[in-house]
């Protein structure tokens, strides 16, 4: 793995095997934690952990031993799976799903969060009655003046709400005993089926407008409104993730910027080489999330990725500009936004294939075969993050596509632009690493 070009150098990604949703990232006493879905074993889904890792700024990670695994005989047997954690006092309380049945079970730790006691009896051990519900997972708590919150994603096979994706609410005053509420958002079908059950549900205020977010089918989306009485009011309802994102959570950094995080899962074609390499799975770099005026909602890369910027950032001509370590880079482009362009990065055979028509609704901007909206405008910017087989591209209209790059790395790199690319200002550097030997654990 060390050597392998494929693994990115500058997204945290697990030590070996497995790796899916982000789970209760925090930041606490000044040292920002990351809890993930970690398969040991092998790079494929199973006997799923809390990996654990830790960071200064949201960009060095150094990997922490296993926070949880499952217990033997316990509700969380067969894996630990998604949720949260809140902060209460001197304590950490994480929440998350068991299998097998699905119940909601619960860890608590000091501040420090090394060492996690897993209560042996769930807070919650079956779905409310009468809704004929599958999936029950994902725990997302909060706190609004003095009631606790819980929100947990799910399907329903039969009810007053009709079939579908849904989010089940409940409260509580104590953290361990909750009712059931409602059915907070949903039924919905946007995956284009009536047995997705809603995963990863998130919900927070930026500024005056509330946010859900929920991952279904592939796709991260998210609705945006009014909260009041208990109840939701959503005004927007879009994708949030565009390509290869996943199973989205949000978390506050130290000046209260509110940001996202996501799991970037292998394509199809990769899984027998991601077994060969030994890891599968990448966490999405951080994005800053905001709201404009009308409750939509934008993203950037989060600002401490310019610490990463190598030494020789330059403005330069396309065209020559080369990465000998393999993949790895960042490259702005500014350009006309009302004519076609082609950019291609690579050496013997495109590495990245990215294609910008603005005359292709819905799917101006595409990437390796993913595609996402770049709405036409008289000019148009591109910043194009490039780590081993990972590729973020993040648009001034504040959408995000996430591809996936396996093409041959054992040659030198180079950029090439075509159409509106070639009038282009262009600007390229190359991203430092955040570990010696590609394991993405630096030691801080």
């Amino acid at each position: 793995m060390a050597v392998d070009r494929l693994r990115p150098q500058y997204h945290l990604i697990a030590p070996d095997g497995w790796m899916n949703d982000p789970c209760g990232p925090v930041w606490v006493n000044g040292r920002y934690h990351m809890f993930y879905q970690w398969g040991p074993d092998k790079a494929a889904f199973g006997n799923i952990h809390w990996g654990h890792a830790t960071s200064p700024d949201l960009v060095h990670w150094h990997h922490e031993p296993v926070a949880m695994s499952p217990v033997p005989g316990g509700p969380d047997a067969l894996g630990v799976f998604s949720g949260c954690v809140v902060i209460v006092e001197d304590q950490a309380i994480a929440f998350y799903t068991g299998i097998e049945p699905s119940v909601q079970c619960t860890a608590t730790s000091d501040l420090q969060m090394m060492q996690w006691k897993q209560n042996p009896v769930p807070v919650l051990s079956e779905p409310p009655p009468g809704l004929h519900v599958d999936g029950f997972r994902d725990p997302l708590v909060w706190k609004d003046h003095e009631r606790w919150h819980m929100l947990l994603g799910a399907s329903v096979r039969q009810s007053e709400f009709g079939p579908g994706g849904v989010i089940l609410k409940y409260d509580s005053e104590n953290l361990k005993d909750w009712t059931y509420r409602t059915v907070f958002y949903g039924p919905t079908h946007q995956a284009g089926s009536y047995d997705d059950a809603m995963e990863c549900p998130d919900f927070f205020v930026l500024g005056d407008t509330w946010v859900l977010i929920y991952s279904l089918g592939s796709t991260v989306y998210y609705a945006s409104g009014i909260y009041s009485e208990g109840a939701f009011h959503p005004r927007i309802i879009q994708p949030l993730g565009y390509g290869s994102f996943y199973a989205g959570r949000t978390m506050l950094d130290e000046h209260g910027r509110r940001v996202l995080w996501g799991w970037v899962p292998e394509k199809p074609e990769r899984s027998h080489g991601a077994m060969e390499a030994g890891w599968s799975g990448v966490m999405s770099l951080p994005r800053v999330l905001t709201a404009d005026g009308d409750a939509a909602l934008r993203l950037a890369p989060h600002p401490n990725l310019a610490a990463l910027e190598g030494p020789h950032f330059r403005r330069l001509t396309p065209s020559s500009w080369a990465a000998p370590d393999g993949p790895n880079g960042r490259i702005r482009l500014t350009f006309i936004g009302t004519e076609a362009g082609r950019l291609t990065f690579g050496g013997e055979g495109s590495f990245l294939e990215l294609d910008y028509d603005p005359y292709r609704p819905g799917k101006e901007l595409m990437a390796n075969g993913d595609s996402a909206p770049l709405p036409l405008a008289a000019r148009n910017m591109l910043d194009i993050f490039v780590d081993g087989s990972v590729v973020e591209i993040f648009t001034s209209s504040g959408v995000c596509l996430t591809t996936r790059a396996y093409g041959n790395t054992n040659v030198a790199f180079k950029l090439s632009v075509e159409g509106t690319f070639r009038e282009a200002v262009v600007s390229a550097c190359a991203m430092k690493p955040i570990s010696p030997d590609r394991l993405t654990s630096s030691p801080v």
